[in-house]
């Protein structure tokens, strides 16, 4: 009886040697801070395109409902619109939590980590209205102008409307 759980439990140990969860590939980006000033320059700088910023983390369940339409956004409008994340999460967590939170979703647009350790500075940098709930998105025209701002998960056809009512 001995013999035949020694095996058991040495055919079990095995399998799970041979027999790995399958991970996506690791995204290729890196993932840098992002301080207000340089915030600023990504918002005038926009070299004729438009652009959404989202304000994420990723312990938000919402923020990570909406980033598979946050993706497709992307894909569809990658000429005329840039998308653009920034996470809240700490710094120390960019290898325990907001690669393999990247990696999941094989994100296909820039994002950043807030370099702003004030919430508040980086709330009213942003919009004044806005009061930090997650997600959040501001979209800028490509003069830089804020045409839109809404918290809370968005869906790729409310993205979109906002798209061609000021980007078509």
């Amino acid at each position: 009886m001995k013999i035949r759980q020694i095996l058991y439990y040495a055919v079990i140990v095995s399998f799970g040697i041979f027999i790995r969860p399958q991970y996506p590939q690791p995204v290729d980006t890196e993932i840098d801070e992002i301080s207000l000033d340089e915030l600023s320059e990504l918002i005038y700088n926009r070299d004729g395109k438009a652009l959404l910023i989202n304000i994420w983390a990723t312990w938000c369940v919402p923020c990570r409902e909406e980033f598979p339409d946050l993706i497709k956004l992307s894909d569809h409008y990658e000429d005329g619109l840039d998308v653009v994340g920034i996470t809240i999460d700490y710094p120390d967590e960019l290898e325990s939590k907001i690669y393999p939170f990247l990696n999941k979703f094989q994100i296909n647009f820039t994002n950043y980590i807030s370099g702003e350790k004030n919430a508040e500075k980086l709330i009213n940098f942003l919009n004044t209205d806005w009061k930090g709930a997650l997600p959040a998105s501001f979209v800028y025209d490509t003069d830089g102008e804020q045409v839109e701002f809404f918290v809370g998960k968005k869906t790729y056809e409310e993205f979109e409307q906002v798209v061609l009512k000021y980007f078509n």
